[in-house]
């Protein structure tokens, strides 16, 4: 291809971009293309790809910076903004805002682009990370509130959750019937975040709890005290939703609370 023929391409690439057009895209991509650095191959995977990125992020828009054009080769450097409203790849939306600047190389073969290779922050883990904080939010959210069915969309079917190293719940269904037994002991309860911070899709919540003793809890009658707890939990996310729960918290100290009878704290 000559450098005119490539840079028309080009142009009719920018601006089924600009239109968020994924079908026309696909038709500029050749049928055995390859996006480097990822797993998807062909021309369905990328329009697939095109196309779920323009729904996810409706108000896409993209400036080009700086443009190489050659006869097979297009290098580029670009800028856009988005905002996360829809799902994507698996990762509900955040609302996060995107302000990126990359880089991309474009093969071209035939009036077709053969490879596609982007250099750019990772966007997908900056989502994740912060759909998995948002997931640990709602959670807290709904056990304050004392919503049920909100607490339980927050947890996969097989939740896995250990207690100081004891493992105490297998299901969703149990570790919601902990919950509510713990409401029923505690009608006031409220969790405090201290701190909350995630890597990949692990998640650690620094928090503090107070409640009333109004019901019999751990096997210790209700002693109408206050009590206050501090824990530390370890939230492992699968797929959107907590898989595992490992809580780590001062059991002694609320024994002791709950069995005062003095007034002291």
């Amino acid at each position: 291809m000559s450098i005119q023929e490539t840079r028309n391409l080009w142009e009719e690439f920018k601006a089924a971009d600009q239109a968020h057009d994924a079908e026309a895209i696909s038709a500029m991509y050749a049928e055995d293309v390859v996006f480097t650095g990822t797993p998807l191959r062909g021309r369905a995977a990328l329009k697939q790809l095109d196309a779920t990125f323009y729904a996810a992020f409706p108000d896409y828009r993209r400036e080009y910076l700086t443009e190489v054009i050659g006869d097979d080769t297009i290098a580029f450097v670009h800028h856009y903004t988005a905002t996360h409203t829809g799902p994507w790849f698996g990762i509900e939306p955040t609302g996060m805002r995107l302000d990126v600047t990359g880089c991309s190389v474009m093969k071209v073969r035939e009036r077709h682009f053969l490879e596609v290779q982007i250099f750019q922050p990772d966007i997908m883990g900056a989502l994740r990370r912060e759909a998995n904080l948002q997931l640990v939010r709602r959670l807290v959210d709904a056990e304050n509130a004392g919503d049920v069915d909100a607490y339980a969309a927050c947890i996969a079917a097989n939740a896995e959750v250990w207690v100081n190293g004891q493992q105490t719940q297998t299901s969703r269904e149990g570790q919601l019937a902990s919950m509510q037994g713990s409401l029923r002991a505690f009608p006031d309860w409220h969790r405090e975040t201290l701190s909350l911070t995630c890597d990949g899709d692990i998640a650690v919540l620094r928090w503090r709890g107070t409640g009333t003793h109004l019901a019999d809890w751990a096997g210790i009658p209700a002693s109408g005290n206050r009590v206050e707890f501090h824990g530390t939990s370890t939230v492992e996310v699968e797929r959107g939703l907590m898989r595992r729960i490992w809580i780590d918290m001062d059991m002694a100290g609320v024994m002791r609370q709950m069995a005062r009878t003095d007034g002291s704290p």
